[in-house]
């Protein structure tokens, strides 16, 4: 049974009435157990102080649940919003999304269970494809994942933080989340175990053992033709036994002015927000504006002063999250049967040790 909510739309409803099953067997995984430990015995202490730039223009945050047998699960996913630079040689609004989704699962009477097993993002382009491109920066900060048993390392802090901790307050009055999201980000490794690109952006995140608590991280950024609107999804699931699947889903429209800001008057530019920057302090200033280095590289050849947007208009609207379209989803992509991926076995063993 599901319930589903929009942060501080509508109230996020208790897991429903319990389905009869067998009890879930009740083994901790150890790298759980020996992460949290690290994490109590080293917790982050000092916050670094954030950049201005981290704080979203806009931001969109929702929670959903699932409960079968002995078992709740809840994610939470907060998607951020972050300007964009317009591209002169392309003709393209450049606009900076980022995110975190987190998922934690429990037994019913709010101990910590073992049944988070994957992680899985898909952005999709859903209308006008055309006159959009979505992609994603070679920076290593672009992804990063927690727990991870290889990766590496990346300053997450100035971009993610943000996202994260709107994440973890959505879903911590619910269940409490593992870590604060200053630990989340310090503990973050890059990479994926799975991914695919085009007009689908798709990232997978395996763990074996299964967890008690995960989370991820992601920015992309999506190219927009001058005077369009276009839409795609950001949809984020957690799967696991005995509950299968959990998940949040939502389309993003973006309206684009139909001229570029060069050309556009005084009001025109107070409504869209646009900062106009020096070329000669493009790179002084992409670190707390976190535009793609490959962004920045093309503007720096360009030459000329670089138009950053910070509020083109974003519109939101939930949708629904389909169980079985996701579970559909995630078994042609694994390869596994239904029985195989949320059995009580985690059959991800071999592939994690290849």
């Amino acid at each position: 049974m599901y319930a589903f909510c929009v942060l501080k739309r509508v109230s996020l409803l208790p897991p429903g009435r319990k389905l009869e099953e067998k009890h879930m067997n009740e083994k901790i995984g150890l790298r759980a157990f020996s992460t949290l430990l690290a994490v109590m015995l080293v917790s982050v202490s000092v916050v670094p102080a954030a950049s201005a730039y981290d704080n979203p223009d806009e931001s969109w945050t929702e929670v959903n649940s699932a409960s079968y047998g002995q078992i709740d699960a809840y994610i939470a996913s907060s998607v951020g919003y972050f300007g964009g630079p317009y591209i002169p040689e392309r003709d393209v609004y450049e606009c900076n999304f980022r995110m975190a989704g987190v998922g934690e699962t429990r037994y019913n009477d709010g101990e910590s269970a073992s049944a988070c097993r994957i992680q899985s993002l898909e952005i999709a382009e859903t209308y006008n494809k055309p006159h959009q491109s979505i992609w994603t920066s070679t920076d290593p900060v672009r992804m990063g994942a927690w727990p991870r048993d290889n990766g590496n390392s990346a300053y997450y802090y100035t971009v993610a933080y943000k996202v994260s901790s709107l994440a973890i307050s959505a879903i911590s009055p619910y269940a409490g989340f593992a870590l604060s999201a200053a630990d989340l980000v310090a503990f973050m490794l890059n990479g994926c175990d799975d991914s695919e690109d085009g007009e689908v952006i798709w990232r997978k995140w395996e763990h074996n053992p299964d967890q008690t608590d995960v989370g991820h991280f992601f920015w992309w950024l999506i190219d927009v033709d001058p005077g369009q609107t276009i839409e795609f999804t950001v949809t984020d699931y957690l799967f696991g036994p005995v509950y299968e699947a959990v998940g949040v889903d939502r389309t993003f429209t973006i309206t684009t002015p139909s001229r570029s800001p060069d050309s556009m008057t005084t009001v025109e530019r107070e409504k869209y927000g646009i900062e106009i920057i020096p070329i000669d302090e493009l790179k002084e200033r992409s670190g707390e504006l976190s535009i793609a280095s490959e962004t920045v590289d093309e503007l720096i050849r360009y030459g000329e002063p670089v138009y950053y947007a910070h509020r083109l208009p974003v519109k939101v609207m939930p949708l629904n999250p389909d169980k079985e379209e996701a579970i559909s989803r995630i078994l042609e992509r694994t390869g596994y049967s239904r029985d195989e991926l949320f059995g009580v076995t985690n059959p991800l063993a071999a592939t994690m040790e290849a």
